[in-house]
């Protein structure tokens, strides 16, 4: 039963993971930068404005503060979405199901 709720985990985890690698790349440029609101914090907030392909004009502030953000009209600038794309959930029902799995096969060949 592990062997199968394993790898059904594995093939979930996959699923999830192939979604988010999908990456869109649009031309964009960097409109600014918006300072961290914690007194300590040193990270700033890249402002990107950018067309998507249906042709809407987009404005937005990504949710990844950096230390050495790029400079407003950075052209080479990108938004990172790690995280936010569903690849650490991915990565996690895939190594509960390798977990899963390995259990299961120890389980049945009676080594545990």
């Amino acid at each position: 039963m592990l062997l199968i709720i394993g790898l059904a985990n594995l093939a979930g985890g996959a699923w999830i993971l192939r979604g988010a690698r999908q990456e869109v790349r649009v031309p964009g440029v960097v409109t600014g930068l918006e300072r961290s609101s914690d007194p300590d914090g040193k990270a700033s907030f890249p402002v990107f404005r950018f067309t998507t392909r249906e042709g809407e004009e987009v404005e937005m502030t990504s949710r990844q503060g950096e230390s050495r953000p790029p400079r407003p009209g950075d052209r080479n600038a990108r938004i990172e979405t790690a995280g936010q794309d569903g690849s650490a959930m991915g990565r996690l029902v895939a190594g509960m199901g390798l977990f899963l799995v390995t259990v299961g096969v120890l389980t049945t060949l009676e080594i545990i």
